[in-house]
């Protein structure tokens, strides 16, 4: 993504980065980890326009294909600004295999670089492709993306490949406006500030990845940054300057049989700065199997108003599904739905279905003024923990049916039970009270009546 909004006038212009760039509404500057005041939402959000255009981006490669090409055991380099080592474009069909790529030389246009890959180690464009196999990469220079396909039907494959980058909005996949990368066997690490292992940017793109080990180190670089379609199977990936995985719009991350760890912020943060990155819409994550870390404790300082949660969602709509995965989370608080810096403030918090199979859950569940949760507990998940304690006017769905069970920590509040009066005995208090809207009409089974539940608690009505 690209540099953040300026602070000067209310009229903001550019992009944010987070995973991929900085946040959207901090000073010049400041990205996701660095110190600084972030600006509060605004009165009027409206998306900002692309920070430039593909013609304005300087392309050029130490090495261009626009016909079909073979590179084998070559080491290709490039120190020159905005150049990249190689450069696929014009329908061009590169196969590279047992090579090195080294990049230094800055560029001149981080957005160029996020958005068009300008400055890129290897760079496919527009209808073009690469095969590419037993790959050792490393860029060492600002805006020097390692793998970058952009535009339809830009596509690169990559097996057998280590890839290293250390400076800022160098990622180690990248795909936008429609690209395509699927990758097995490939091992990234990133150093900079908004490098994410696995991203997409401006205009869309799709990601894969199956077998890696992905280690990112700098402020706002997740693991897996998405403005598009992300998926990840057996995958060991640890972010030490911001979370775990991040989602912006309507887009997606899939992730199987991995393990994921996040250091700072959250450990999975969904959300949307309305900065033109990604289209508004329902923000989808994924995960089946594997574990989930958040090392991040419950208060800790952060470049979100709020950290410690796993799940943070805030100024979107979004799906969180999660099917037998591990969770370990550093702080008590499993899901905090609120607003934030981004949107119209007093409606810009979240809206978040959450649905657990054969999952065990455990903290408690935040839902600030203007968020709406609806918690679907199936296939024997074990929920432990207390939602919405505080009272706010935040509105939460729960649906407990079957095998699943709801053990109590705290009094806590719920605008909507689905359950049965069977079910209710699912529902274990440890001698705390569940309150219930009384003019939900999705209460209407409950007659408004005070039930007694397992182990001395209540279920009460509430006007």
């Amino acid at each position: 993504m690209t540099k953040t909004k300026r602070t000067i006038a209310i009229v903001l212009t550019s992009t944010a980065l987070l995973g991929s760039g900085v946040y959207v509404g901090q000073q010049v500057g400041l990205h996701q980890g660095m110190t600084g005041s972030p600006m509060q939402a605004q009165a009027k959000s409206v998306p900002a326009k692309p920070g430039g255009t593909s013609s304005q981006a300087k392309l050029s490669g130490q090495k261009t294909v626009t016909g079909k090409k073979t590179i084998s055991n070559q080491t290709v380099k490039s120190t020159t600004a905005n150049r990249s080592a190689i450069y696929v474009k014009s329908g061009g069909a590169l196969t590279l295999t047992g090579s090195r790529l080294n990049k230094r030389g800055q560029t001149t246009s981080t957005d160029n670089s996020n958005f068009y890959g300008q400055n890129a180690g290897l760079l496919v464009t527009k209808g073009s492709h690469a095969q590419v196999s037993k790959l050792t990469e490393t860029t060492n220079a600002t805006g020097a993306n390692a793998i970058f396909a952009t535009g339809k039907n830009a596509k690169v494959t990559v097996k057998n490949a280590t890839i290293h980058t250390t400076k800022s909005s160098s990622r180690g996949l990248d795909a936008t406006y429609k690209g395509k990368i699927t990758a097995s066997n490939t091992n990234i690490t990133t150093k900079g500030s908004h490098s994410a292992a696995l991203a997409t940017d401006r205009g869309g793109g799709t990601v894969s990845l199956t077998k890696g080990t992905l280690k990112t180190a700098g402020d706002g670089s997740p693991v897996i940054y998405s403005t598009g379609s992300i998926s990840a199977t057996n995958v060991t990936g640890t972010a030490t300057g911001a979370e775990a995985a991040d989602i912006e719009g309507a887009n997606s991350i899939t992730v199987k049989n991995s393990q994921l760890t996040g250091k700072k912020n959250n450990g999975v943060m969904l959300y949307q700065s309305m900065s033109g990155d990604s289209e508004v819409g329902t923000s989808v994550f994924s995960m089946t199997n594997g574990r989930l870390t958040s090392k991040v404790k419950s208060g800790s300082k952060g470049t979100t108003n709020h950290t410690g949660a796993m799940f943070y969602v805030t100024n979107t709509t979004a799906k969180i599904n999660l099917t037998n995965v591990k969770l370990s989370n550093a702080s008590n608080t499993l899901i905090r739905l609120s607003g934030d810096r981004w949107g119209t403030s007093g409606s810009n918090g979240g809206k978040l279905t959450f649905t657990a199979k054969n999952q065990t859950l455990k903290g408690n569940v935040l839902i600030a003024k203007g968020s709406t949760l609806k918690l679907n507990l199936t296939s024997g998940s074990r929920f432990t923990g207390a939602i919405n304690h505080a009272h706010t006017a935040g509105k939460t769905t729960v649906t407990l049916k079957g095998n699943n069970t709801w053990n109590v920590t705290q009094n806590s509040y719920v605008t909507s039970l689905i359950s049965t009066k069977s079910g209710l005995k699912q529902i274990k208090s440890n001698g705390h009270n569940v309150y219930y809207s009384k003019s939900s009409s999705a209460n209407k089974w409950l007659n408004g009546k005070t039930y007694k539940l397992s182990g001395g608690g209540k279920l009460i009505a509430v006007s």
